[in-house]
């Protein structure tokens, strides 16, 4: 018979190993507690600093604005109506206009001048035709178009610059129709 007897009284464990585990795990918590007393500090003076500008800002919007002229407010106003119709000139859509303006031309109309009055929204134009009949044409189709209306002949001349070169010469007037 063998008997087998622990004579040990308690369990033996590393304790060095323990030891330097609970060491390192302090280190770490230490270097995270450090991180995190510098990150709350920093934003603690940021907030001081946004705080501050704030309050500036307040002082800032409280105190009375200064007085202008009427003489410098009237100008003043007058430069922004100015580009304001700077701008609204430059977003006119003057191809898709173009475009319009060419479907509604039969052939035989030469057009030689242009003339928009925003004001009253309407368009001049002046040009030179074959013959009388080409600015009749030219007339029903602007009436017949929806981009135009009002069409008026204002004025039409035969003219004849020698035997080959001979035409009419017509001014009208119509409105556009914005779209």
């Amino acid at each position: 018979m063998r008997f087998t007897i622990n004579l040990a009284t308690r369990t033996i464990l590393d304790q060095q190993r323990i030891d330097r585990a609970c060491l390192a795990a302090v280190v770490v918590l230490a270097i995270l507690l450090a991180g995190i007393i510098l990150l709350f500090s920093w934003n603690y003076g940021e907030l001081r600093r946004l705080d501050a500008e704030a309050g500036e800002m307040k002082k800032q919007l409280t105190r009375p604005l200064p007085k202008i002229a009427e003489k410098e407010q009237a100008a003043i106003l007058a430069d922004i109506t100015f580009y304001n119709e700077i701008i609204k000139r430059k977003t006119y859509g003057w191809l898709g206009f173009l475009e319009k303006l060419e479907a509604a031309t039969p052939n035989g109309i030469s057009l030689t001048l242009l003339s928009p009055n925003k004001e009253k929204g309407s368009l001049s134009l002046e040009g030179w035709a074959r013959n009388f009949k080409a600015i009749e044409e030219y007339l029903a189709l602007l009436e017949d178009s929806e981009n135009f209306s009002e069409v008026l002949l204002l004025s039409h001349e035969k003219v004849e610059l020698w035997e080959q070169a001979r035409g009419v010469r017509f001014s009208l007037s119509c409105r556009v129709r914005e779209q």
